[in-house]
Formats: structure tokens, C-alpha cells, sequence
């Protein structure tokens, strides 16, 4: 009686595994969670430490709009701006690269805290199907110039000088990080300081 009951309970205990396995990995279970695992890591890090609005006042920090962290596979809207050496640059001549767009200001100090952990990402994506391009917005190239040689800022930096390309992007306060994938649609979007992690596992997920 009592080896009928081990024999039991040990068949028990196989079924209920069964289950557990076929639930989590069944009907491409398995794939599904490593992405809900991702975003939730994202997540986790994605509460904004700080942002300014455009009238140069303190926006409130620790607030995520519903836009700010979720993947929109919308068309990223297309543009072309000048670079720091008056070259004419358009966002459809990057298609086939992932695409971080950066929108800042010289004289917001979140923007500043985030350069440092750009040009880290930059220089260990190097070479990579990635580009990296800051927006200035509605400053005037010879100040942007100095800040970004001062900083040895290696990536691209364009002039929004009219604000128009910041306003199809729906930017009110900054920084706001845009990511476009290589099909040239936005797949992430953050308003607030990104943590350099943060930015290594977006950007990872778009150019793997």
C-alpha cells in the first residue's frame, strides 16, 4: 500500500512538471516571455530622472507619459536638417540602421548628464548597423559647436534651428530619446534622462 502511494505521488509530480513546461514554452510561450522579460527590465529602469521643458522652466520629473516607453511601429516622420558643417542630412538616407535620436538643448542639465553615456555607446556600437544623431533644438551652431568639441562628442549632431522636426516628434520638454528601427519605424521612445543601460539594451535589441 504505502509503494502505491510513492508511485502515486510521483506520477503526480511528473504530470504537474509536464504541464508547467508545456504552459511556458508551448504555442511560442517561450519567445513571448523573453520579450515581456525585456520590456519589464526596461521598465524597472525606464522612470525618467529628469527633463526641462522648452521655455527653459523645471518640468516634473518621475512622470511617463503613455507614448514615452512604449514601441510604436508607426513611420518615423522623415527630415532633413544640416549638420555642424552645413551638410544637408535627411533621416531616409540612414534607412537600413538602427537610429537613436536624441533631442536636446545645450542648457538642459538632464541633456547633459546623458552625453557622456552616449558617447560611451557610440564608440562600443561602433561599426555596428547604428546611428547615433543629437537634435539641437533652436540654438545656433556656433554654441552647439563649442559644447559638443568641448565634450569630444563623436556622433552626429544636427540643427533643428526652426524647432520644426521637434514638433512632428511631438517634443514639449527634453531630452526625448527616439529609436527607429532599420525599417525606419519607432519602435521606443523615452522622455527623461536614459541610464546608459537602458540605452545599451534598446539599442541591442534593434541591431542583433
Amino acid at each position: 500500500m504505502k509503494s502505491k502511494l510513492i508511485i502515486l505521488g510521483a506520477v503526480l509530480v511528473l504530470f504537474a512538471v509536464a504541464l508547467y513546461v508545456s504552459g511556458s514554452f508551448g504555442e511560442g510561450g517561450g519567445y513571448a516571455q523573453v520579450r515581456q522579460e525585456r520590456q519589464a527590465s526596461l521598465d524597472r529602469q525606464g522612470a525618467p530622472e529628469g527633463k526641462a521643458s522648452l521655455d527653459g522652466e523645471a518640468a516634473p520629473s518621475g512622470q511617463r507619459g503613455a507614448d514615452q516607453t512604449e514601441a510604436q511601429l508607426e513611420e518615423a516622420p522623415d527630415f532633413t536638417l544640416k549638420d555642424l558643417d552645413g551638410n544637408a542630412v535627411s533621416l531616409r538616407d540612414l534607412r537600413g540602421k538602427a537610429v537613436y535620436l536624441n533631442f536636446w538643448t545645450t542648457w538642459c542639465k538632464w541633456c547633459k548628464k546623458e552625453m557622456p553615456a552616449m558617447k560611451r555607446v557610440y564608440e562600443s556600437f561602433e561599426g555596428r548597423d547604428l546611428a547615433i544623431v543629437a537634435v539641437d533644438i533652436g540654438e545656433g551652431r556656433d554654441k552647439v559647436a563649442t559644447y559638443i568639441d568641448q565634450g569630444g562628442y563623436p556622433f552626429q549632431v544636427l540643427l533643428d534651428s526652426d524647432k520644426s522636426v521637434s514638433k512632428s516628434y511631438r517634443v514639449t520638454s527634453i531630452p526625448v530619446s527616439v529609436f527607429v528601427d532599420k525599417e525606419g519605424r519607432v519602435a521606443y521612445r523615452k522622455l527623461g534622462t536614459m541610464k546608459e543601460d537602458e540605452m545599451r539594451l534598446v539599442i541591442q535589441s534593434l541591431v542583433e
